[in-house]
């Protein structure tokens, strides 16, 4: 795959700083694209990062395969900024106008933990600050996790958890309260890949997540095998949203508690 970079000049931040609101972007193309088939070179304005890939099987270098569908995290300091980005999402969001479907959210971050490298790929670590206010109404989790790649990196180890990434979403497919799914490898290598998931509320994604099961037992794994270098978990609200997934918002169908997951 391209070794494409379309980040924004980070040279002059600080390390300290970081996102407090996110866009997440979910297309649906007519047919499956590759990197180099689409236009990767935009980032939305006055943006801290912007990653975007596909939603595909694993492939051998442990990246996901080109898809039909591919989704996109940019990170931002300030709501403003969020706002415009998402109001001018045809300029960085590729071949939008080709898209059979598209969906797009602006997040508030309400809880974050743990490390990515979405801001710092040298010394990865927070990514967004805490927010103290919260909205209420459906949650968006978004998840990251992340290998150091050099001579030590082990390729097989990266697809194995990527394959249990899957695996927990398959697990997840009929959870009560869940109304979307999604996960993408950046197409700039070495960038941690991301899981984002829409819940009717913060006590729906804990029932299903927290209680005995696949996802669980890959926690488990996780703080005794270390089966990743590196992850994270965001709690956020959805602000505003617009376009549809499979033919309704994911947010205005969690509100109503209506109908199953599809992704």
């Amino acid at each position: 795959m391209p070794q494409i970079s379309h980040e924004p000049d980070v040279s002059q931040q600080t390390p300290a700083l970081r996102a407090r609101f996110a866009t997440l972007h979910w297309v649906r193309y007519p047919a499956i694209r590759t990197a180099d088939e689409l236009p990767l070179d935009e980032h939305p304005a006055d943006g801290l990062s912007w990653k975007f890939g596909p939603d595909g099987p694993i492939g051998p270098d442990g990246a996901r395969l080109p898809s039909e569908v591919w989704c996109g995290v940019a990170l931002f300091r300030d709501e403003a900024s969020a706002r415009s980005a998402l109001a001018a999402r045809a300029r960085f969001v590729p071949q939008l106008a080709e898209t059979v479907e598209s969906w797009h959210a602006l997040l508030l971050a309400l809880a974050h933990r743990g490390e990515c490298n979405h801001l710092d790929t040298v010394q990865p670590g927070p990514i967004f600050d805490d927010s103290r206010h919260d909205p209420g109404g459906p949650l968006v989790v978004l998840t990251t996790a992340g290998f150091i790649l050099g001579p030590g990196f082990d390729v097989q180890r990266a697809i194995a958890f990527r394959r249990d990434v899957d695996r927990v979403k398959e697990w997840m497919r009929s959870a009560p309260g869940l109304y979307g799914a999604h996960s993408f490898t950046p197409i700039t290598r070495g960038d941690d890949g991301v899981t984002m998931s829409v819940w009717a509320d913060d006590a729906a994604m804990a029932s299903v997540m927290y209680r005995p099961g696949v996802h669980r037992t890959q926690i488990d794994r996780y703080k005794s095998e270390h089966t990743a270098d590196r992850t994270s978990f965001t709690r956020c609200r959805a602000l505003e949203t617009c376009g549809t997934w499979n033919g309704a918002d994911p947010i205005e169908r969690a509100r109503s508690r209506a109908g199953g997951m599809r992704t």
